[in-house]
Parts: C-alpha cells; sequence; structure tokens
C-alpha cells in the first residue's frame, strides 16, 4: 500500500549533515528537494491545532485571515498544515497563538537524517559481536539463543529502504512515502543502512546479519531523496506506524527545535504501547535533538569499539542510552550515491559499506527493544523501556554521558536480574 501525502523531507548529503544539524539552517522549498536559509522550517508552512469544539466556519474564518489554505490534516492529532505566504510565517504564529480559537500554533520545523561521514574503510560488525576483550558490542549472540525476533515489526521512519536489496527485500511488510519523493523507495541509502542493522537476513551464507533478524520491517519514507524534511512528516509517519501495528518505531533523525506537533505524536505512540527509539545526534555537545529529547522517546548516544562516547556523539543528562555507532557495517542502497566511502556491490542492488552516526546506534538500540518485546516477558512499553534501561552496562560516562548505559541484549532478555532497578526516566530531566 501506498500512502500519497504532501509531507517534508528529512535528510541532506553525508557532507552537510554535522553542519544542518547544529545550525538548522538548511530547508527545503515547497516541499522540494532545493535547499534555502530559512530558520530551519518549511518556508510558506505552518503547523496550527484549534480547540476541540471550534466550529469549522470559525477556522475556515481563521484561515483566511491569515492568507492561508489547508494543505492537510494530521488527523490523530487534529493539527493543520497551512499553507501561508513565504515570509510571513511568523507573523501569523505570532497571531494565531493569541487567537481564542487556537490551542497552539507553530512553524513546521526542518530535521534531518543523523549521520556522520564515515573514513572509508570496512570493518566487521564489531557492534554486534567484538572480538577484542573489551566487550564493546551489544553481545546479540548471546541474545539470539533466547529470541531472534520472533516476528516482531519495527517500523524504520527515514529515507525509505531499497525494495530490490536481497538482504533485506523479503523483510519489508509494508511501504508508505509521507515525503515529496517520487517513490517510496530508497534512493540514498540511509535508510536501507539503517534498515539492516535492525533486520537484515541473517544465517543466509551472504551480506551482514541484522541486529534482530527475525524482526520484520516497515518501511515508512518521511525523508526524500536529500535527505530531510518537515516534522509534520514525521508526526505522520509515527501515527501512521503506531496504527499499523509497529512495537518499535526507529528515528535516526532529528533537529534542533522543539514541536507540540511532533512531542504529540510521540505521546500518541507511547500511549498505545510503541516505544520510539531516537537518535540524539551528532553535533558532540549537549544540545538536544527532538524527537529524541522527548520523555517518550529513547534517546541513543553513539559509542566506539573501545566502549568510548564516539566523538561526534551528542550527550548529556536528557540521553537515555548508549550504543554502537562508529563504522557499522551494513546494506546499502546502491552504488549511483557517490558517496565517501564507495559502496562494496555484488549487484546492481546488493551493496554494503560501513557508516558513522547516532544514526547507526540507534538502530541498534531498536534491535534490542525488539527482542525484548519478543519474548514475551514484558507487555508494555513503560516495562520494555525499563528493561532495556535497567539492563545496560554501566560503562565509563554512564550519568554524565547518558544515563543507564551501553544498552545489552543479552541482559536484556535473558535472566539477568539488576543490582538495582533504575528510577523511569524522569520527565523533569528531559524536559529542562
Amino acid at each position: 500500500m501506498r500512502m500519497k501525502i504532501k509531507i517534508l523531507p528529512l535528510f541532506l548529503p553525508l557532507v552537510f549533515i554535522s553542519i544542518f544539524i547544529i545550525f538548522g539552517s538548511f530547508i527545503l522549498n515547497n516541499v522540494s528537494a532545493q535547499k534555502e536559509s530559512s530558520g530551519g522550517h518549511v518556508p510558506g508552512q505552518v503547523l496550527v491545532k484549534f480547540k476541540n469544539g471550534t466550529s469549522q466556519s470559525v477556522i475556515d474564518a481563521e484561515t483566511r485571515k491569515q492568507n492561508g489554505k489547508v494543505a492537510r490534516k494530521i488527523d490523530r492529532l487534529n493539527v493543520l498544515a497551512l499553507k501561508v505566504p513565504q515570509g510571513a510565517e511568523g507573523k501569523v504564529v505570532a497571531a494565531l497563538s493569541q487567537n481564542p480559537h487556537v490551542e497552539y500554533a507553530e512553524p513546521d520545523y526542518i530535521a534531518y537524517a543523523l549521520w556522520t561521514p564515515n573514513d572509508p574503510f570496512f570493518g566487521d560488525q564489531w557492534g554486534l559481536l567484538n572480538t577484542t576483550t573489551l566487550n564493546a558490542d551489544i553481545h546479540t549472540t548471546a541474545a539470539w539463543d533466547t529470541t531472534k525476533g520472533n516476528g516482531t515489526v519495527v517500523a524504520i521512519l527515514d529515507t525509505g529502504i531499497s525494495s530490490g536489496h536481497p538482504d533485506l527485500s523479503s523483510q519489508v511488510i509494508n511501504r508508505v512515502n509521507f515525503s515529496d519523493a517520487a517513490t517510496d523507495d530508497d534512493v540514498y541509502g540511509h535508510g536501507t543502512h539503517v534498515g539492516g542493522i535492525v533486520a537484515a537476513l541473517t544465517d543466509n551464507t551472504a551480506g551482514v546479519a541484522g541486529g534482530c533478524p527475525q524482526c520484520k520491517l516497515l518501511s515508512v519514507k518521511v525523508l526524500n531523496d536529500s535527505g530531510s524534511g518537515a516534522y509534520s512528516w514525521i508526526a505522520d509517519g509515527i501515527i501512521y506506524a503506531t496504527d499499523y501495528g509497529a512495537k518499535v518505531i526507529n528515528m535516526s533523525l532529528g533537529g534542533p527545535f522543539k514541536s507540540v506537533t511532533l512531542e504529540n505524536a510521540v505521546k500518541y505512540a507511547w500511549n498505545h504501547n510503541v516505544v520510539v527509539v531516537a537518535a540524539a545526534g551528532n553535533s558532540g555537545n549537549t544540545s538536544k535533538t527532538y524527537p529524541g529529547a522527548y520523555t517518550n522517546a529513547i534517546a541513543v548516544a553513539a559509542t566506539d569499539n573501545q566502549d568510548h562516547k564516539a566523538s561526534f556523539s551528542e550527550y548529556g543528562s536528557w540521553v537515555d542510552v548508549a550504543a554502537p555507532g562508529v563504522s557499522i557495517y551494513s546494506t546499502w542502497n546502491d552504488s549511483s550515491s557517490g558517496s565517501n566511502p564507495q559502496p562494496v556491490c555484488y549487484s546492481g542492488t546488493e551493496c554494503y559499506k560501513s557508516a558513522s552516526g547516532t544514526s547507526m546506534a540507534t538502530p541498534m538500540t531498536s534491535a534490542v527493544v525488539a527482542l525484548i518485546w519478543s519474548t514475551n516477558k514484558y507487555t508494555t512499553a513503560s516495562a520494555v523501556r525499563n528493561r532495556i534501561e535497567s539492563t545496560a552496562d554501566k560503562i565509563s560516562g554512564t550519568g554524565t554521558y547518558w544515563m543507564s548505559g551501553r544498552v545489552n541484549a543479552a541482559n536484556a532478555v535473558g535472566d539477568y536480574t539488576p543490582s538495582s532497578t533504575p528510577t523511569p526516566t524522569p520527565k523533569s530531566r528531559k524536559n529542562k
């Protein structure tokens, strides 16, 4: 099934990603791949929620006053995306915010795929099984003795997943496109890389292994073929994945701006028993990235094969866990992207390469969340989240760079009993 809905892209060329995350200054012109500086929001578009009970005639009248036109509606949140004159977004938001019929109004911000350029070499999948004595991996092979996923559905909200990759195509159970891209396929490669980390075919004498080998993937394209997109697209994707029945939503993306619409979408997933896992960001400081910084999302930092914080990873008391995110080898869409390093391809659609970023650490974590769900021991999002946080390894940096530690799949799905059960992430900490 393919849903054609106007939404904004979220991903940018590799060399520019960290710049965009820090400054949030690149956006798409009228949901196209053309970029321009406008403060990190969609030109000529705002989001507004009218108060419950407001009549349609009043909504229409107030929209006309702002020279606005409804582009679409995020039904589950009762939020309207309004097209307004470019350059007037701030004035429109200010006016609507003072309107007694309006609950809130805000710009339609842009988020970006959180991916850092990688040195040109291909490593082993050390994040799943580290052969050194440091044990800096997430211990998946031991976890697989207990469960391999049992069909748990993980939604990948990203640039899409390659439809022709032999290590992934049979793992994808449905596809939907919320971006302005022409197809739901992955042109850029980011979503294919992320999807492979979660659930590439395993034990098939080819390619790479997925962290949750028997998981199934839901490809939700919320980033266009340039890799960037609007918060409203992501919100639609979250709601779609939740209503479809995904148990985990992976978002290897983010932006620097808070949004009520995006936060309410995350809450919608949480309230429907879905665990949301999101990247902490790649700016290398304590600045917050959204949706990861929201209370009802698990924010993930990146570590290297020495169990140290990756130099690019954002960190702080708002970050929940860490996972391997440096030189992670996984599936890629094709050989035409011109990225550095170039992927290794065995056919036109079977390609692999290494990449680094909290974008890679996030699906490592999502795979473990899915493995926990698949044991059927933990039946609520709260219980699953508490399990992954309480069983994480308390490596150096725990309590400062991230609160719970580096995730450990074997502990999470096994009989491991934490020496002390940490208090679930308090709202006060992540909302500061």
